[in-house]
């Protein structure tokens, strides 16, 4: 076994990475090898030596005369070991032939070290401790899993010290004995070479692995699993399914920095979704595969830096806020990997690994014989209706909400078979729905790895207090009404309250919540220690969503809805037919629409859409009904279409329609259970956050004054009415005039994409790195992902039909993080559409919804914050959807506490890694 580590001293994203390389191989029974061992000074033989294929379980030992032989070998180069106590390990490289016999005698050197020399360094000084904790660190690996690997005889170790400065060292006379309780395995390591610097390290040595005997079945079922989980984001497995074509099956994606993307590739946001397109792009070569000059060999193309993301783990290291998953990077030598059919490297000396594959040392290493056809086969179940189900459970940051609340959400996704997500639903339904199964708010979500962590406002016209939040995929809806996910959500008027003592703390015997003191006062700072275990004490590596509430506000609440119990999946009958199934897997948006004649016949044409002011074209056709689709969509928000058709004869056809889809049945719960309600003389917030000011009053600058209507964000700092505005219909003088009349408003030039950007404070950047302000039309917000700027947001408005504009130049906390910069709310006259100037005769006018952009929760930081809140009455106090415990199974997170300084509820639910529901909740800070 070697472990190589070019000079690699570049720093990714901030961290430091190393390289992490080892040569695998795969066996069948093919060939043989078999020697006598002799003592090199005497000639006597030498019974009891072990022999053994480097890195593998495969070894045996010489009988009395020194013989040995290995039987049910796979031809080709392979490591030989020799370890015997008191003479030095060797290791020779040889090449078996099939069928053949390879002889190989071997003559073993005696240790010049006497063993009571070893075993007298047994007791060690204080610095030697030291330095095995280092040498523990470096080669067990650091992590959770490293955690569970122990090193019996750390007394055969030394540590000498190193030419080199800032260089470390260790030399092993015995093999290293590592006991790994998390694989179930004993290894003895005969250590030739270790040596660590700042910017490179190098072990090398010979590895027999021995399979521990499991106390118990279930020890044994965790040994399995943990060796497959380890398999399949290994190295080994991403270069087998690049050979097959099948890695995004098997969880790897790759992407290549784009070329002319990011002036520099360590640059970058923290959210994936804006890089992807702009600095990355997916790595698609046209030659990724070619056969090698040697039989049963390839060479797999890997030029550039490559960016891996193992989409089947969660990892607490998090490169990318929404991308929780393990990330790694791969730079080759040469550009060629060779590998061998079952993805074994041939050249490890030409690749650099760093990121999650680089953090991995011995305690993560499978022996090369490990049968890897079992953790593949798990993958691969049949396409049946029991192995295609997906259920839906959503959590939200509050049991109860107020109208002009923001919703915060996190859903989770169960899975029949896991290994197959991704061939199923991307698109998730969310719907708020009253008492009379009226629609009021219906929302698309992208589904990303297996879940989804959105939003949405709820409007402050709200007067009905029972509401029904639901949720589901169009193929969940095959399966029936109960997979689709119902909850009884109340939403109160402002002088409404929950009446204590309706639910008591609830903790699951497997969770627990430690915070850092006993109580916590105003604004102050709070750290939380979250830890799941499982019934044997062992820790739950898992996915959560975790939300802190003020009691004062809202007493502790029951969620109506039971993770566990909504997730359990159903027996489905093998009778069951796919071909049975109603609704399709929806892999993005669509949307149909239907072209007819002057009777209302369906006309079979030529269809053009043309996109956002003419920024894109589709091209369609409709068939002999009239009807064409709009398949696979991706984008977010609002998008406006102009849509011309024309028949076979090229003549225009006037009749063009969209056709809604029928919406799954409302099939609401007999007997909801809503929170007992009691009313209150005050407002449970301020109705206004600033003073109003007069609506004759004139402004400093001029600007008359408007009052505004009660927005999410209380009053506007500024009012431009429309009659001020430039109403030529030349939309870039929308966005410059609007700077014209609000002091402090400016409006840049973006570097050399000629994209106009707006700063209206000198607020910080939020989470997406945006230091614009968010834009709001009539009260719904344009959304703002990927490239798109608050000017391009205000460019689709006609400026002909706005009313007035209102601008915060404040943070606006109730926007939570797409408030941070403040707000541009633009009203429209009665009749306006907002649309720009895109009205060309004989096309059809439309506007549709796509995915509802994510916006991240504002987390107040007292620490940093640059403007302090007059008053502090959040309701939520933490929101976090994608928190990430270790291997074992902790997590921190701080945050701080608001005015009312009075005890919290703390919400936890989540899957584990295994797909296993989990849940907790608590009572902080009791006075």
């Amino acid at each position: 076994m070697r472990f190589f580590s070019n000079n690699f001293q570049k720093r990714i994203f901030g961290i430091l990475f190393l390289a992490f390389t080892t040569t695998l191989y795969a066996f069948s029974q093919s060939a043989s090898v078999k020697g006598i061992v002799k003592d090199s000074e005497t000639g006597e033989t030498l019974p009891f030596c072990n022999v053994f294929i480097n890195n593998t379980t495969i070894s045996t030992v010489t009988d009395m005369d020194g013989a040995y032989i290995l039987e049910g070998l796979e031809p080709g180069a392979i490591e030989l070991s020799f370890s015997f106590m008191g003479y030095e390990a060797q290791t020779k490289p040889i090449t078996l032939n099939p069928g053949g016999t390879l002889t190989v005698n071997l003559s073993m050197k005696a240790l010049e070290t006497e063993l009571s020399d070893v075993e007298i360094k047994a007791k060690r000084d204080k610095t030697w401790e030291r330095d095995l904790r280092k040498f523990e660190n470096l080669f067990l690996g650091n992590d959770a899993v490293a955690g569970q690997s122990q090193i019996e005889n750390p007394w055969v170790i030394d540590f000498p010290e190193a030419e080199e400065k800032g260089s470390f060292k260790a030399e092993a006379l015995l093999p290293i004995e590592i006991m790994n309780n998390y694989l179930g395995y004993k290894i003895t390591f005969d250590l030739k070479e270790f040596f660590d610097n700042p910017t490179s390290y190098r072990i090398a040595g010979a590895a027999r692995f021995e399979e521990m005997t499991p106390e118990s079945e279930n020890q044994r079922t965790a040994w399995e699993q943990n060796r497959a989980d380890t398999y399949r984001k290994s190295p080994q497995n991403m270069f087998r399914a690049l050979l097959t074509g099948e890695h995004q099956k098997e969880g790897f994606y790759l992407y290549g920095d784009k070329a002319g993307g990011s002036p520099s590739m360590n640059m970058r946001s923290d959210i994936f979704a804006n890089e992807l397109g702009r600095s990355v792009v997916e790595y698609k070569p046209d030659n990724l595969v070619t056969k090698a000059d040697k039989p049963g060999e390839y060479l797999i193309n890997m030029k550039g830096r490559i960016e891996i993301h193992y989409q089947k783990g969660y990892t607490q290291v998090n490169t990318y806020k929404d991308a929780p998953y393990p990330v790694s990077w791969l730079e080759v030598n040469g550009g060629k990997v060779r590998v061998k059919e079952n993805g074994s490297v041939l050249n490890p000396q030409d690749l650099v690994f760093s990121g999650d594959m680089d953090r991995k040392r011995i305690s993560t290493l499978l022996p090369l014989d490990y049968d890897a056809e079992k953790a593949i086969q798990l993958q691969s179940l049949e396409r049946t209706a029991q192995n295609l189900q997906e259920k839906v459970f959503i959590h939200t940051d509050k049991p109860v909400y107020y109208a002009g609340d923001e919703v915060y959400f996190k859903a989770f996704i169960n899975y029949g078979n896991p290994y197959l997500k991704e061939e199923l639903s991307k698109v998730l339904y969310v719907e708020l729905i009253n008492e009379n199964r009226d629609y009021i708010i219906e929302k698309k979500f992208k589904i990303f790895n297996g879940g989804v962590s959105g939003n949405f406002h709820l409007p402050d016209s709200l007067s009905e207090e029972k509401y029904f939040l639901r949720a589901y995929t169009n193929w969940n809806r095959n399966y029936g009404p109960d997979y689709l996910f119902m909850q009884p959500l109340e939403v109160l008027d402002l002088y409404s309250r929950v009446s204590p003592g309706t639910a008591s703390e609830v903790q699951n015997p497997n969770f627990s919540v430690k915070p850092n003191q006993d109580q916590y006062g105003k604004r102050e700072k709070v750290t939380l220690t979250l830890s799941a275990k499982d019934q044997s004490q062992m820790g739950i590596q898992a996915i959560l969503a975790v939300s802190i509430i003020d009691q004062t506000q809202i007493p502790m609440v029951p969620y109506p809805v039971n993770i566990t119990d909504q997730l359990k999946l159903e027996k489905i009958p093998e009778t069951v037919n796919l071909d049975r199934f109603s609704y399709q897997i929806e892999k993005g948006l669509t949307k149909k629409g239907k072209v007819t004649d002057e009777k209302g016949k369906g006309e079979e044409g030529e269809i053009t859409v043309f996109v956002n002011d003419f920024e894109g074209m589709i091209d369609l056709e409709s068939d002999k009904n009239g009807e064409f689709a709009m398949e696979d969509m991706e984008f977010y928000g609002p998008m406006k279409l102009a849509i011309q058709a024309m028949d076979k004869k090229g003549k225009p056809i006037e009749n063009v329609e969209l056709v809604e889809d029928l919406k799954a049945p409302v099939v609401l719960p007999l007997n909801p259970i809503f929170p007992q309600t009691t009313k209150a003389d005050e407002a449970i917030r301020p109705l206004q956050l600033i003073e109003p000011i007069s609506a004759n009053e004139e402004a400093e600058d001029g600007t008359k004054e408007k009052k505004s209507s009660q927005a999410i964000y209380g009053d506007p700092d500024y009012i431009v009415t429309g009659d001020k505005l430039m109403g030529t219909g030349n939309t870039v003088d929308l966005v410059n005039s609007l700077a014209g009349n609000v002091p402090g408003m400016r409006v840049i030039i973006a570097g050399t994409s000629g994209q106009q950007q707006i700063r209206i404070r000198g607020g910080g950047s939020s989470a997406s790195g945006s230091f614009e302000p968010v834009v709001m039309v009539n009260g719904a917000v344009r959304p703002s992902v990927g490239s798109i700027t608050a000017a391009d947001n205000l460019r689709t408005i006609d400026p002909r039909d706005i009313d007035r504009v209102e601008v915060v130049s404040r943070i606006v906390s109730t926007l939570g993080e797409q408030g941070k910069n403040g707000v541009i709310a633009v009203y429209l006259k009665e009749g306006g559409n907002g649309s720009g100037p895109l009205g060309t005769k004989g096309m059809s006018m439309f506007t549709i919804e796509g995915y509802q952009p994510p916006q991240s929760f504002y987390q107040v930081d007292y620490e940093q914050e640059e403007e302090s809140m007059a008053k502090d009455i959040r309701q939520t106090l933490y929101w976090n959807p994608m928190l990430v415990t270790d291997e074992s199974g902790n997590a921190s997170i701080t945050f701080f506490t608001n005015d009312n300084a009075g005890p919290m509820t703390v919400e936890i639910r989540g899957l584990s890694i295994n797909g296993a529901p989990i849940s907790g909740t608590f009572t902080i800070n009791q006075k």
